[in-house]
């Protein structure tokens, strides 16, 4: 028998210059396994490469951003064939972000929480429902956070960074607003179409103007473009962690 055919753990849909690219485990609030992001990596590096496209929309499925790890799956027994090799589906799927030439919109509905916040914070421009928060609590759990401290020094001021980071809260949509990292705040049920609009409206400029604005400002930043050695540096500046812990 044939068995059938799996999801996609990511998914690409193209729409008029624009690549939505959707994290698809929305049974587990799209939270992170290394086989979605294996699958992320190559689905932005074809984008990344795709002529046709002028902007990315990166979003969730059923109505949330991500949730996470998923530690009950990093923490299955037997481990997970993939353990061994999870540090470096997660760089690599960062990596595939950070040299994106496209602009980069996020919708950021529900939630975007510890390893989902950092892709979150790979967006250029994040659309953030009202009620919708992101955390970056990685220290609370004693655990690092290489990926979302790459992004975040990479682009905003350290007092910010610091915010984020060292309280581990939630920061609601408003105050990721006052804070520079969102750039609107909707109604939670009008995020994605408002993050669609707003890709859109950015592909239809005249083609490559919004790539190659991106690019003149990523040359001209003190970090440069966030490219293989930004989060190689990252990740070897945090020590080694223990396992994720189980909830």
């Amino acid at each position: 028998m044939t068995e059938p055919t799996r999801e996609p753990l990511v998914n690409r849909i193209d729409r008029d210059g624009v690549a939505i690219i959707e994290l698809n485990r929305p049974a587990r609030k799209n939270a992170i396994i290394p086989p979605m992001l294996d699958e992320l990596a190559a689905v932005v590096t074809a984008v990344n490469a795709d002529p046709d496209v002028y902007a990315v929309l990166l979003c969730g499925t059923g109505g949330a951003f991500c949730s996470g790890l998923d530690l009950t799956e990093f923490n299955a027994d037997p481990p997970p064939a993939w353990l061994a090799t999870s540090g470096a589906s997660v760089q690599a799927a960062h990596e595939a972000l950070g040299v994106c030439p496209h602009p980069i919109v996020v919708a950021l509905e529900r939630y975007a929480i510890n390893g989902g916040a950092a892709f979150a914070l790979a967006g250029d421009l994040i659309v953030s429902g009202r009620d919708a928060w992101l955390q970056v609590g990685e220290a609370q759990l004693g655990m690092q956070a290489p990926m979302n401290l790459a992004w975040l020094v990479a682009r905003y001021p350290m007092a910010t960074v610091m915010q984020v980071v060292l309280a581990g809260e939630r920061i609601p949509g408003p105050e990721l607003h006052r804070l520079g990292i969102a750039y609107e705040v909707v109604d939670d049920g009008a995020v994605r179409a408002r993050a669609e609009e707003l890709a859109a409206t950015i592909a239809a400029f005249p083609p490559g103007a919004a790539r190659r604005l991106k690019s003149a400002a990523l040359c001209l930043a003190e970090s440069g473009p966030i490219g293989s050695e930004w989060f190689t540096r990252a990740a070897a500046l945090a020590p080694a962690a223990a396992p994720p812990p189980t909830r």
